[in-house]
């Protein structure tokens, strides 16, 4: 399953310590009420849910942020197998943020994955989609989209 949903605090910090006891609290019941959603649209068996909090962790992006991965049964052939699946989507994540900082442009960057020959590349349009698909599940949510 090609699908990583990030779930961001309002405020940008770059470390889970950072956060306020309320910001906490408010990342994860998102985080909750997101995976509900996610596990059941794209009906995964279970998923995985990650933190990398500071580069020795992994994290190659200075903002704190939840990784909602939906999971199926052989998806990856050892469990472990997603970590460095998510060590890498960091590090494409720090790339295309860098990449998208220096050009307009809307060419889908070049990626690997486990399934690379299976899998369609996904441009900027059908991450937007996706989005829009995700986002319809909540708009019933309480006022979670105010600033």
């Amino acid at each position: 399953m090609a699908l990583d949903v990030l779930v961001l605090p309002r405020r940008v910090v770059q470390r889970f310590a950072d956060l306020s006891r309320e910001e906490v609290a408010d990342l994860f019941l998102s985080a909750h009420t997101i995976a509900k959603k996610v596990e059941t649209q794209y009906k995964a068996e279970s998923l995985t849910i990650t933190i990398q909090d500071g580069v020795q962790a992994g994290q190659t992006v200075p903002h704190v942020h939840v990784h909602l991965i939906p999971r199926r049964t052989g998806d990856w052939a050892d469990n472990n197998d997603i970590y460095p699946e998510i060590d890498e989507k960091e590090r494409e994540l720090a790339q295309t943020l860098k990449q998208q900082s220096q050009t307009t442009t809307t060419t889908p960057i070049k990626k690997k994955f486990v399934d690379d020959e299976n899998r369609q590349q996904r441009t900027p349009e059908d991450m937007a989609s996706e989005a829009k698909v995700l986002r319809a599940l909540f708009e019933q949510s309480e006022d979670i989209w105010s600033v």
